[in-house]
């Protein structure tokens, strides 16, 4: 559905939401954490969106492909021009249809993507995601409040330094969204990395300078001011490279005949 030339930005737009989902519940276990109940409160918070996912599927329209697919071409094609604001889309809309056509003529998806033509593609699709993983991005998003407690944060400090790191994963990935179809994916990849390796060495040496392997010690003020500062450094360069880029680019570099084995391999890996 979307147009070629923001395709990437809206790509985006699915870490973005997972990213305020992660800031919204930051904010709410630090809202709830003095009440007696809080974590029932906090939990039981989530039935909201859940309950909004639901309604909203009630209203949620079918795509052009989703139509052409199950043969409803003259409801694809106002689909089409519903979603473009245009009537003139038979060029686009022809192209639909090939696609369609094309896809429906593959066969052996997984078979394809084993071939040694399609290599470069399955080991982007299977590395990719891997590396995204092997990161650490879930440790300091999931596991942020635990971590700076043991790191000697007070509880409630904890709590706000989560929100922090959140709040900075949101505005990071707005920076993807806004940089990703001007200077391309590689170069926010390679930038990202190496942002991402410095603040970990940082991190990582001021860990072990404090509390060395007797997991004793403690950070003064500034010391702690300056560990959030690398992490949410850390966080800001995973939320706008290796965190949306892990979707984006396996999405885009698998032609028909091995695209939904790709994207299965892309995803497998990041399910927990």
């Amino acid at each position: 559905m979307a147009p070629t030339r923001i395709r990437g930005a809206l790509n985006i737009g699915f870490q973005m939401m997972i990213t305020i989902g992660i800031l919204i519940a930051n904010l709410i276990n630090y809202g709830t954490a003095k009440l007696e109940y809080g974590w029932r409160v906090s939990l039981g918070i989530g039935a909201v969106p859940a309950i909004m996912l639901c309604v909203g599927a009630l209203f949620l329209g079918d795509t052009p492909n989703s139509l052409i697919e199950r043969g409803k071409i003259e409801a694809a094609k106002k689909m089409l021009q519903r979603i473009r604001g245009i009537d003139n889309v038979e060029e686009e809309f022809q192209d639909l249809v090939d696609a369609t056509t094309a896809a429906k003529d593959v066969e052996h998806p997984w078979k394809n993507i084993t071939q040694p033509k399609y290599r470069p593609q399955l080991t982007f699709c299977s590395l990719i995601p891997f590396f995204q993983q092997f990161t650490g991005i879930n440790v300091i998003m999931f596991y942020a409040p635990v971590l700076f407690k043991t790191l000697g944060f007070g509880n409630d400090t904890s709590l706000m330094s989560s929100v922090i790191t959140g709040g900075v994963n949101v505005v990071a990935t707005v920076v993807s969204i806004f940089t990703v179809d001007k200077f391309g994916r590689r170069i926010l990849f390679l930038e990202g990395g190496i942002q991402m390796f410095v603040c970990q060495l940082a991190v990582g040496t001021m860990i072990a300078m404090k509390f060395g392997v007797s997991g004793e010690g403690s950070f003064t003020n500034g010391e702690a001011s300056l560990l959030l500062f690398f992490i949410c450094a850390y966080v800001a360069a995973y939320a706008w490279s290796w965190g949306p880029l892990g979707w984006l680019v396996p999405s885009e570099i698998c032609s028909l005949e091995v695209r939904s084995a790709g994207q299965g391999t892309n995803v497998a890996p990041c399910q927990r």
